[in-house]
């Protein structure tokens, strides 16, 4: 046949074994893997594994996947509802078409194993020591929890009769069950840590009996909310956000009456208002900014402007009278944005001559939160705060502080991160070890967020992991991947969710579920897809997606780079041979 005048296309292979010649010495250069961090999980403040979940989670692993989620956070239940989830922000999946649904996800998996114990066991310490706790929020759990993996015998003080902190006392039900809560803070006291509710440090407690312990981490919460210092707002029906849904989350009647106006535009305002809504009253919110510069996590504003919640925005409250009939007159300062403040927001500017009136029949405040500061030694304070070094440790020797209590984002995410921070700072400190030396080789990315799971198989088997690059998108082939788009969550009607505190967003269906995870780029991380087998064209690469391992020939691989050029996550680069 003459080759030279046909169509077909002709392929030279070779009928005998090519391993006698070592086709490996003809390549200057050869493939490794490059494992990198996904910037969702450099985003995320408690440095959960998320490409590792959702991973799991594809392949119906609910059980792993969980396991994944908890060796960095204790509350995946909690913050699958309640987070304001940066780490979508910096998905690359929303370059391409939109972002995963990575904190729903976060809740599906903690949902899918309700039905079953998932722990995860305290490793053996032979530097075990006392370890006290002062509160039991976000912060304050999370140290316990991390400090009890690790180990150490924590004992956590409350002064409230259950723990949990804002997870408790301040997240309305429709957004967070005491049920998932629950089934949480079990979860931390089967590692054998003990809570004690009903004691209140520098009452039932002095703060030199926690001078006893080998260590002490200090957490008070934000628990009463800030007044707004104006004429008329010690009127009786005038009250302060946190305690309002403290009442509520106590099971306390309220009667709050048809009209409502609560001041303010965070979390905490939208919490309230919504409250409201379920008290069957009308409610409108008044933010002094515009929309644009709302704290609140835009899905809680969405959601309460579904619901019937009203606003009126650049208007600030600067008197409350009382009328005859026994409503609230609410006289307000029309405002107008000026340029940008400490807060990098614009500042807001009273309108010469421009006032409104409002009538209501309750006025809640809800402006910012404030920690109960008078059993803390002065000597620890810094402009109102607890002033930390970089590894969480005060001005006390052995006494560590996070959470609300220091200067950072009074959100439950960031609270876990500062928890988890103070548990390895602590235990290097009860090791006679300096936390100089080990936080920053157990970095995930650039931004403060720690791996715990880095940080025991450093410690204990002397396995610090290689620092790694945060994936650029333009490392990911997308020519691997097709269009979908973002999966949402069911949802309650907006009839049925005004009509009481059952939950509102009602997650994802199985098949939403594996869905969603499936859109996971998986950035970063070899997820043995099996491209760099099939498209070798030497048959140098071996995969076993079981075992999870891969192994490249390279006494036969020639170095074409196809495998790094076919790899979707960028996982595979072509390096010199030395």
């Amino acid at each position: 046949m003459d080759f030279r005048h046909s169509s077909e296309l002709v392929i030279p292979i070779s009928y005998g074994s090519t391993e006698v010649i070592e086709t490996g010495r003809w390549g200057f250069q050869k493939p490794e893997t490059v494992l990198m961090t996904a910037p969702c999980q450099e985003a995320c403040p408690a440095g959960n594994p998320i490409p590792q979940f959702l991973y799991l989670a594809a392949e119906g692993r609910y059980d792993e996947a969980l396991r994944a989620l908890l060796r960095e956070n204790p509350f995946p239940g909690v913050c699958g509802r309640v987070c304001f989830h940066p780490c979508e922000a910096r998905c690359h999946r929303a370059r391409y078409d939109e972002s995963v649904s990575i904190c729903a996800m976060e809740r599906y998996v903690f949902d899918a194993t309700s039905d079953r114990s998932v722990d995860i066991r305290p490793h053996r310490n032979h530097h075990s020591k006392q370890v006290a706790v002062v509160g039991s929020g976000p912060a304050g759990l999370s140290c316990a929890y991390f400090l009890g993996l690790l180990g150490h015998q924590v004992t956590v003080f409350e002064a409230r009769t259950e723990p949990g902190g804002v997870m408790r006392w301040g997240i309305p039900e429709y957004r967070l069950p005491k049920s998932v809560l629950k089934r949480e803070v079990r979860r931390i006291v089967n590692l054998g840590i003990e809570i004690k509710t009903g004691v209140k440090v520098g009452g039932d407690l002095s703060f030199d009996q926690l001078m006893d312990f080998d260590a002490v981490f200090l957490s008070p919460g934000a628990g009463s909310s800030l007044p707004l210092k104006i004429d008329g707002e010690a009127l009786k029906a005038v009250w302060r956000g946190k305690e309002l849904l403290e009442r509520i989350n106590s099971g306390g009647r309220i009667r709050l009456g048809r009209e409502v106006i609560v001041i303010g535009g965070g979390n905490t305002a939208m919490d309230v208002a919504r409250s409201a809504l379920r008290l069957g009253s009308r409610v409108t919110v008044a933010y002094r900014r515009s929309r644009d510069e709302m704290p609140a996590i835009q899905e809680e504003i969405r959601e309460a402007e579904e619901e019937g919640v009203r606003f009126e925005f650049l208007i600030q409250p600067v008197r409350v009278s009382l009328l005859k009939n026994g409503r609230l007159a609410v006289k307000f300062q029309r405002m107008k944005l000026g340029k940008p403040d400490q807060s990098k927001r614009p500042k807001p500017i009273p309108v010469e001559g421009g006032f409104v009136k409002l009538e209501a029949d309750a006025l809640v405040e809800a402006v910012g939160e404030a920690v109960e500061w008078s059993w803390i030694p002065q000597r620890l304070m810094s402009r109102g705060l607890i002033d930390v070094g970089p590894s969480l440790l005060t001005a006390q020797d052995k006494v560590f502080a996070g959470g609300d209590a220091i200067d950072q984002p009074r959100t439950v995410v960031t609270a876990i991160a500062s928890g988890k921070k103070a548990a390895i700072s602590i235990d290097l400190y009860l090791r006679g070890l300096s936390s100089d030396d080990f936080l920053s080789r157990i970095e995930v990315g650039n931004q403060g967020s720690l791996s715990m799971e880095a940080y025991i198989a450093g410690i204990e088997q002397g396995r610090w992991p290689e620092v790694k690059d945060v994936v650029p998108y333009e490392r990911i082939n997308t020519l691997y991947f097709e269009p979908s788009g973002r999966i949402r969550e069911r949802k309650l009607s907006r009839d049925k969710a005004v009509k009481g505190f059952s939950e509102v967003n009602r997650g994802f269906s199985p098949n939403q579920a594996h869905a969603s995870a499936s859109r996971c780029f998986t950035c970063g991380t070899c997820n043995y897809c099996s491209n760099c087998y099939f498209f070798c064209p030497e048959g140098v690469i071996s995969l076993d997606p079981l075992l999870q391992s891969r192994a490249v020939d390279l006494e036969h691989c020639k170095g074409c780079g196809t495998c790094a050029r076919a790899c979707p996550r960028g996982v595979v680069e072509m390096r010199e041979v030395s």
